[in-house]
């Protein structure tokens, strides 16, 4: 069996006519007849020509289905490519916990999201129906968003580091210009709220219930990043 290198694999992406071809531990598989890699691209999200370890453990199955194509030939050892801009210690722990280069940021990033649109939830039930309950209940979901947040912000850096190489494109710039707003609004709201008995200034509700729209459009361009709507 031919042994391919990370840059021989590259090749074999299925446009201009090209076979198409993926890998798993350490096998090469060629799935040019499968429908669902069409045109070098499966659910429209994952490349191929190159090794699957990172999507198939994010899969809904398991590697089990690459068993129904040939195996053409093996992966030469070493980092696959796309790990080789990373530290020699972090390549090796990628290699070994695979789930570890996509998992860490959509673990966490669901919490300040839902933690702050919650906190808008409830400052504006306080004014509805002007109990202190409510506003209490806003201000610790505020201060768990302030807590979640740069955890969030921190596996997002993480991401961008090892799967785009701080690669700036668009979605990438807009999602940290929002992040620094986000940062610069928690902490006068909540600077502000530790320092206030009571809380009714309107530029004090007004920034609450701008966290909603700015923690959705966070949550839209990762998921633009993540599932990229195809162009007609």
């Amino acid at each position: 069996m031919k042994e391919f290198t990370a840059e021989e694999l590259s090749s074999f992406d299925g446009k201009e006519g090209k076979p198409i071809y993926v890998a798993f531990q350490g096998k090469v598989y060629d799935v040019t007849k499968s429908p669902l890699w069409a045109k070098g691209l499966h659910m429209k999200r994952h490349p191929a020509a190159k090794d699957l370890a990172g999507e198939i453990s994010a899969a809904p199955h398991g590697p089990e289905v690459l068993e129904r194509y040939p195996q053409i030939g093996t992966v030469k050892k070493g980092p696959p490519e796309e790990l080789k801009h990373l530290p020699f210690f972090l390549q090796g722990l990628l290699q070994r916990f695979p789930m570890a280069r996509r998992h860490p940021h959509p673990m966490v990033v669901h919490f300040p999201i839902a933690l702050f649109m919650a906190a808008s939830l409830f400052i504006l039930l306080a004014l509805l129906f002007q109990r202190g309950s409510f506003e209490i209940a806003s201000f610790y979901l505020l201060l768990l968003g302030a807590i979640s947040s740069p955890f969030a912000m921190a596996t997002g850096l993480l991401t961008w580091w090892i799967n785009y190489r701080f690669k700036l494109n668009y979605f990438v710039k807009r999602k940290i210009q929002l992040s620094i707003l986000l940062l610069i609004f928690e902490a006068i709201l909540v600077v502000w709220r530790i320092s206030q008995v009571k809380i009714s200034h309107p530029f004090y509700v007004i920034m609450m219930v701008l966290l909603t729209p700015i923690v959705s459009l966070l949550g839209y361009y990762g998921g633009q990043l993540t599932f990229p709507v195809e162009k007609e």
